[in-house]
Protein backbone atom coordinates (compact mmCIF):
# COMPACT_ATOMS: atom_id res chain seq x y z
CA UNK A 1 0.00 0.00 0.00
CA UNK A 2 1.58 3.46 -1.10
CA UNK A 3 1.03 6.73 0.99
CA UNK A 4 0.10 7.20 4.60
CA UNK A 5 -2.78 5.41 5.32
CA UNK A 6 -3.49 7.33 8.79
CA UNK A 7 -5.94 8.82 6.30
CA UNK A 8 -7.33 5.71 4.86
CA UNK A 9 -10.83 3.98 6.54
CA UNK A 10 -10.80 2.39 9.97
CA UNK A 11 -9.68 -1.17 8.60
CA UNK A 12 -6.85 -2.44 6.61
CA UNK A 13 -7.92 -1.97 2.32
CA UNK A 14 -6.57 -5.17 1.29
CA UNK A 15 -9.41 -7.19 4.05
CA UNK A 16 -11.99 -5.30 2.78
CA UNK A 17 -14.73 -6.88 0.27
CA UNK A 18 -15.52 -4.49 -2.16
CA UNK A 19 -17.26 -5.34 -5.72
CA UNK A 20 -15.50 -2.94 -7.90
CA UNK A 21 -15.98 -5.46 -10.50
CA UNK A 22 -19.59 -4.93 -10.71
CA UNK A 23 -18.63 -1.94 -13.40
CA UNK A 24 -17.12 -4.06 -15.80
CA UNK A 25 -20.16 -5.60 -16.25
CA UNK A 26 -22.46 -2.99 -16.52
CA UNK A 27 -22.48 -2.24 -20.58
CA UNK A 28 -24.71 -0.19 -21.80
CA UNK A 29 -26.82 -0.09 -18.97
CA UNK A 30 -24.87 3.03 -17.82
CA UNK A 31 -27.17 4.78 -19.60
CA UNK A 32 -30.85 3.46 -18.97
CA UNK A 33 -32.56 6.05 -16.30
CA UNK A 34 -34.57 3.17 -14.90
CA UNK A 35 -31.94 0.63 -14.77
CA UNK A 36 -29.06 -0.51 -12.08
CA UNK A 37 -27.26 2.94 -12.11
CA UNK A 38 -30.65 5.08 -11.75
CA UNK A 39 -29.76 6.50 -9.26
CA UNK A 40 -26.47 8.01 -10.80
CA UNK A 41 -29.01 9.73 -13.06
CA UNK A 42 -30.93 11.52 -10.53
CA UNK A 43 -27.84 12.70 -8.94
CA UNK A 44 -25.96 13.47 -11.97
CA UNK A 45 -27.32 16.83 -13.14
CA UNK A 46 -26.77 18.70 -9.39
CA UNK A 47 -23.51 17.11 -9.90
CA UNK A 48 -22.56 18.56 -13.02
CA UNK A 49 -24.28 22.13 -12.24
CA UNK A 50 -22.00 22.27 -9.21
CA UNK A 51 -18.77 20.93 -11.06
CA UNK A 52 -19.58 23.71 -13.91
CA UNK A 53 -19.93 26.31 -11.66
CA UNK A 54 -16.82 25.95 -9.64
CA UNK A 55 -14.79 25.44 -12.70
CA UNK A 56 -16.54 28.97 -13.84
CA UNK A 57 -15.72 30.55 -10.79
CA UNK A 58 -11.94 29.43 -10.87
CA UNK A 59 -11.33 30.08 -14.18
CA UNK A 60 -13.72 32.23 -16.12
CA UNK A 61 -16.89 31.68 -17.97
CA UNK A 62 -14.71 30.10 -21.59
CA UNK A 63 -15.38 26.46 -21.13
CA UNK A 64 -13.27 25.78 -23.98
CA UNK A 65 -9.99 26.80 -22.24
CA UNK A 66 -10.77 24.57 -19.12
CA UNK A 67 -9.04 21.25 -19.65
CA UNK A 68 -10.84 18.56 -17.27
CA UNK A 69 -9.84 14.65 -16.50
CA UNK A 70 -12.88 12.83 -15.01
CA UNK A 71 -10.90 9.88 -13.24
CA UNK A 72 -13.18 6.88 -12.69
CA UNK A 73 -15.90 8.11 -15.40
CA UNK A 74 -17.44 4.65 -15.63
CA UNK A 75 -20.05 5.08 -18.91
CA UNK A 76 -19.65 8.62 -19.47
CA UNK A 77 -22.49 10.29 -17.33
CA UNK A 78 -20.65 13.23 -15.73
CA UNK A 79 -17.58 13.38 -18.73
CA UNK A 80 -20.69 13.68 -21.67
CA UNK A 81 -22.66 16.30 -20.08
CA UNK A 82 -19.25 18.60 -19.08
CA UNK A 83 -18.06 18.32 -22.56
CA UNK A 84 -21.85 19.03 -24.42
CA UNK A 85 -21.43 22.39 -22.18
CA UNK A 86 -18.03 22.65 -24.10
CA UNK A 87 -15.49 21.42 -22.14
CA UNK A 88 -12.35 19.64 -23.59
CA UNK A 89 -13.14 16.59 -21.21
CA UNK A 90 -10.95 13.08 -20.59
CA UNK A 91 -12.03 10.54 -19.65
CA UNK A 92 -10.30 7.70 -17.35
CA UNK A 93 -11.50 4.53 -16.32
CA UNK A 94 -10.12 1.09 -15.38
CA UNK A 95 -12.85 -0.73 -17.13
CA UNK A 96 -12.18 -1.31 -20.92
CA UNK A 97 -16.27 -2.44 -21.11
CA UNK A 98 -16.97 0.95 -19.63
CA UNK A 99 -15.11 3.11 -21.82
CA UNK A 100 -16.20 1.58 -25.27
CA UNK A 101 -19.79 2.01 -23.91
CA UNK A 102 -19.15 5.92 -22.77
CA UNK A 103 -17.17 6.14 -26.66
CA UNK A 104 -20.24 4.71 -28.36
CA UNK A 105 -22.84 6.98 -26.54
CA UNK A 106 -20.85 9.98 -27.12
CA UNK A 107 -20.41 9.41 -30.99
CA UNK A 108 -24.31 8.58 -31.17
CA UNK A 109 -24.65 12.02 -29.44
CA UNK A 110 -22.54 14.32 -31.34
CA UNK A 111 -20.01 15.06 -28.16
CA UNK A 112 -16.53 14.81 -28.03
CA UNK A 113 -14.54 13.34 -25.65
CA UNK A 114 -11.22 11.89 -25.18
CA UNK A 115 -12.08 8.28 -23.21
CA UNK A 116 -9.13 6.26 -22.43
CA UNK A 117 -8.51 3.27 -20.44
CA UNK A 118 -6.02 3.82 -17.27
CA UNK A 119 -5.99 4.12 -13.40
CA UNK A 120 -6.46 6.31 -10.82
CA UNK A 121 -3.05 5.39 -9.73
CA UNK A 122 -0.97 6.24 -12.75
CA UNK A 123 -2.81 8.71 -14.74
CA UNK A 124 -1.97 9.40 -18.43
CA UNK A 125 -1.71 12.78 -17.80
CA UNK A 126 1.85 14.83 -17.60
CA UNK A 127 2.64 16.87 -14.54
CA UNK A 128 0.22 20.08 -14.34
CA UNK A 129 -1.49 19.01 -17.75
CA UNK A 130 -4.81 19.61 -15.82
CA UNK A 131 -7.27 22.48 -15.00
CA UNK A 132 -9.98 20.53 -13.18
CA UNK A 133 -10.07 16.75 -11.99
CA UNK A 134 -13.22 15.53 -11.28
CA UNK A 135 -13.46 12.57 -9.13
CA UNK A 136 -17.19 11.63 -8.80
CA UNK A 137 -18.42 8.63 -6.81
CA UNK A 138 -14.91 7.10 -7.17
CA UNK A 139 -13.52 7.87 -3.31
CA UNK A 140 -15.06 5.57 -1.63
CA UNK A 141 -13.73 2.76 -4.17
CA UNK A 142 -10.24 3.47 -3.81
CA UNK A 143 -7.75 1.26 -1.92
CA UNK A 144 -5.03 3.42 -1.85
CA UNK A 145 -7.24 6.73 -1.20
CA UNK A 146 -3.35 8.71 -0.83
CA UNK A 147 -1.65 6.74 -4.02
CA UNK A 148 -4.53 8.41 -5.48
CA UNK A 149 -4.61 12.12 -4.55
CA UNK A 150 -0.82 12.01 -5.08
CA UNK A 151 -1.95 11.61 -9.20
CA UNK A 152 -4.38 14.33 -8.74
CA UNK A 153 -2.11 16.59 -7.22
CA UNK A 154 0.21 15.88 -9.92
CA UNK A 155 -1.71 16.30 -13.02
CA UNK A 156 -3.75 19.81 -11.77
CA UNK A 157 -1.64 22.80 -12.78
CA UNK A 158 -0.76 24.99 -9.80
CA UNK A 159 -4.25 27.18 -9.10
CA UNK A 160 -5.82 23.79 -10.55
CA UNK A 161 -8.92 22.80 -8.76
CA UNK A 162 -10.42 19.07 -8.11
CA UNK A 163 -14.56 18.38 -7.58
CA UNK A 164 -15.63 15.29 -6.15
CA UNK A 165 -18.72 13.47 -4.29
CA UNK A 166 -18.29 10.85 -1.68
CA UNK A 167 -19.95 9.22 0.84
CA UNK A 168 -19.09 10.19 4.70
CA UNK A 169 -18.64 7.48 7.60
CA UNK A 170 -21.26 7.84 9.34
CA UNK A 171 -24.06 5.71 10.88
CA UNK A 172 -26.53 7.61 9.25
CA UNK A 173 -24.63 6.62 5.89
CA UNK A 174 -24.67 3.13 7.00
CA UNK A 175 -28.51 2.91 7.36
CA UNK A 176 -29.00 4.68 3.93
CA UNK A 177 -26.45 4.24 1.31
CA UNK A 178 -25.73 0.09 2.70
CA UNK A 179 -28.86 -1.48 4.20
CA UNK A 180 -31.98 1.41 2.79
CA UNK A 181 -30.14 1.34 -0.63
CA UNK A 182 -28.45 -1.94 -1.18
CA UNK A 183 -30.58 -4.12 0.87
CA UNK A 184 -34.12 -2.74 0.65
CA UNK A 185 -34.34 -0.95 -1.74
CA UNK A 186 -31.81 -2.29 -4.26
CA UNK A 187 -31.31 1.22 -6.20
CA UNK A 188 -27.54 0.57 -5.91
CA UNK A 189 -26.11 -2.65 -6.42
CA UNK A 190 -25.44 -4.88 -3.70
CA UNK A 191 -21.88 -4.76 -2.26
CA UNK A 192 -20.96 -2.06 -4.55
CA UNK A 193 -19.85 -0.05 -1.71
CA UNK A 194 -18.29 -0.68 1.62
CA UNK A 195 -19.02 1.29 4.98
CA UNK A 196 -15.43 0.86 5.92
CA UNK A 197 -14.31 2.67 2.53
CA UNK A 198 -16.48 5.86 3.10
CA UNK A 199 -14.81 8.96 4.02
CA UNK A 200 -15.03 11.35 6.31
CA UNK A 201 -14.72 14.85 5.32
CA UNK A 202 -11.76 15.73 7.93
CA UNK A 203 -9.59 12.31 7.01
CA UNK A 204 -10.20 13.73 3.03
CA UNK A 205 -8.92 17.13 4.31
CA UNK A 206 -5.85 15.80 5.65
CA UNK A 207 -5.22 13.58 2.66
CA UNK A 208 -5.42 16.49 0.28
CA UNK A 209 -3.70 18.62 2.54
CA UNK A 210 -0.74 16.08 2.31
CA UNK A 211 -0.42 16.99 -1.48
CA UNK A 212 -0.62 20.44 -1.64
CA UNK A 213 -4.69 20.55 -1.84
CA UNK A 214 -6.32 22.43 0.09
CA UNK A 215 -10.21 21.47 0.50
CA UNK A 216 -12.08 24.95 0.44
CA UNK A 217 -15.33 23.52 0.39
CA UNK A 218 -17.69 21.08 1.38
CA UNK A 219 -22.01 20.83 1.54
CA UNK A 220 -24.40 17.88 1.43
CA UNK A 221 -25.62 16.34 -1.13
CA UNK A 222 -29.07 14.08 -1.02
CA UNK A 223 -32.22 13.57 -2.50
CA UNK A 224 -35.12 16.15 -2.72
CA UNK A 225 -37.71 13.73 -0.87
CA UNK A 226 -38.07 13.31 2.22
CA UNK A 227 -37.17 9.20 3.35
CA UNK A 228 -40.78 8.23 3.95
CA UNK A 229 -41.90 9.41 0.66
CA UNK A 230 -38.32 8.14 -1.10
CA UNK A 231 -38.78 4.56 0.05
CA UNK A 232 -42.99 3.90 -1.04
CA UNK A 233 -42.26 5.49 -4.10
CA UNK A 234 -38.56 3.83 -5.08
CA UNK A 235 -40.23 0.01 -3.82
CA UNK A 236 -43.22 0.55 -6.31
CA UNK A 237 -40.12 0.87 -9.23
CA UNK A 238 -40.08 4.29 -9.24
CA UNK A 239 -36.67 6.85 -9.64
CA UNK A 240 -34.72 7.93 -6.59
CA UNK A 241 -36.03 11.76 -7.70
CA UNK A 242 -33.74 14.35 -7.86
CA UNK A 243 -31.00 15.75 -5.28
CA UNK A 244 -30.09 18.49 -4.36
CA UNK A 245 -27.44 20.21 -2.21
CA UNK A 246 -28.03 20.94 1.63
CA UNK A 247 -25.80 21.79 5.16
CA UNK A 248 -25.81 18.02 6.24
CA UNK A 249 -22.67 16.28 5.10
CA UNK A 250 -23.99 13.21 7.30
CA UNK A 251 -24.62 10.92 4.09
CA UNK A 252 -23.12 12.11 0.95
CA UNK A 253 -21.27 15.56 0.65
CA UNK A 254 -19.83 17.13 -3.02
CA UNK A 255 -17.22 20.03 -2.65
CA UNK A 256 -13.48 21.33 -4.17
CA UNK A 257 -10.30 21.76 -3.53
CA UNK A 258 -7.37 24.03 -4.87
CA UNK A 259 -3.78 23.16 -5.44
CA UNK A 260 -1.57 25.65 -3.93
CA UNK A 261 0.03 28.20 -6.71
CA UNK A 262 3.60 27.20 -5.12
CA UNK A 263 3.21 23.43 -5.94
Amino acid sequence: MAGNDRHLTALDPNAVAIDNEYYHEVGDSWWDASGPLRALHDMNPSRVTYFDEAARRAFGEDRSQIRVLDIGCGGGLVSERMAALGYPVTGVDLSAGSIETARRHATANGVTVDYQVGSAYELPKPDGAVDLVVISDVLEHLHDLPGAVAEIARVLRPGGIVVFDTINRTAASYLKAIVLSEKILKIVYPGTHNWKMFIRPDELRAVFADHGLDLTEIKGLEPVAPPHKLVPATLRGRAVGPFHLTTSTAVSYIGQAVKSQES
